[in-house]
């Protein structure tokens, strides 16, 4: 995906959030939108146990790589996830 804002962003998602998962397009677009608009390429990856309930949430972008655990359910929501970049963007000066 491409940003209006700035021709040089671009944010690919990688995922493999379950395709039945009630709220999987919701994150997928509150987390390209927190995004859109940065300088560079940024990349967006889910990963999804198999065999227990976690999630890990990984960004890498320009001078910027990140990740966190979402143990459970109560977490792996749009705006528990979308938080918790927009945090480390803050925290990293990568947003202001």
């Amino acid at each position: 995906m491409s940003s209006a804002r700035d021709p040089t962003n671009r944010v690919v998602i990688a995922k493999e959030i379950p395709p039945d998962h009630p709220a999987k397009h919701e994150i997928e677009q509150r987390l390209c939108s927190a995004l859109v608009g940065l300088p560079g390429e940024w990349r967006v990856t889910v990963v999804c146990s198999r065999t227990s309930v976690w999630w890990v949430l990984r960004v890498e972008g320009p001078s910027f790589e990140w990740m966190t655990v979402l143990p459970d359910p109560t977490t792996q929501h749009a705006n528990e996830m979308t938080g918790r970049l927009l945090g480390a963007l803050r925290d990293s000066k990568v947003l202001s």
